[in-house]
Formats: structure tokens, sequence, C-alpha cells
């Protein structure tokens, strides 16, 4: 299930840290954070799912709502279009904890 059906305050800390305060079993709000930079990598401009790093590479990072954009650079050097990578298809929120999945 994605994060943001039981989260709110959702922020990017660093750039790649996802902060968001995310409700437990019992309801209560427990905030969690998540190293965005262990699960998401560029790879010749685009976003890429299992990979590592986007944000030593990435410029110009912001998040809206769950949707995480930036501009990243090409294996030439150049730049594509702003590219952009959803968060709730790969992060949930598991008993009040942020988790990659």
């Amino acid at each position: 299930m994605s994060f943001a059906a039981s989260a709110q305050n959702i922020w990017l800390e660093d750039g790649h840290i996802l902060v968001a305060s995310v409700q437990d079993r019992e309801g209560n709000w427990q905030e969690s954070r998540i190293d965005l930079d262990e699960f998401i990598g560029n790879e010749d401009g685009w976003f890429m799912w299992d990979g590592v790093n986007f944000s030593h590479s990435a410029n110009g990072i912001q998040l809206d709502g769950t949707h995480l954009t930036a501009e990243l650079p090409m294996r030439d050097g150049g730049y594509r279009e702003r590219q952009g990578i959803e968060l709730n298809d790969r992060i949930s929120n598991i008993d009040g904890q942020l988790v990659f999945n």
C-alpha cells in the first residue's frame, strides 16, 4: 500500500531523505525517514528504482506531494528534460515506518 494514504507533512531533507509523519497500526503518528539514495539511481538521465545515489548527480531536486523530480545528467554530459518518479509506487508505511518494497 502506498505510504501517502497514511502520511502527512511529507518533505525532503538534504535532497534525498524522505521524511513524513505516518500512522502506526494504533493510529498514532510517528515521524519516519528513509534515504532514497539507497533505492533510486540515475541511469543515463532517467530515475531508476533499485539503483543508488541519484542525488549525487541530480540538480534541482524537488518533491511535489509524492512525486520526486530532478534534472539528471546523461552519460554524454547532457541533460534530459526534468525527470520524475512516483514514490508511492515503491515506498510504503509499515506500522509507522517508511519502507521500500
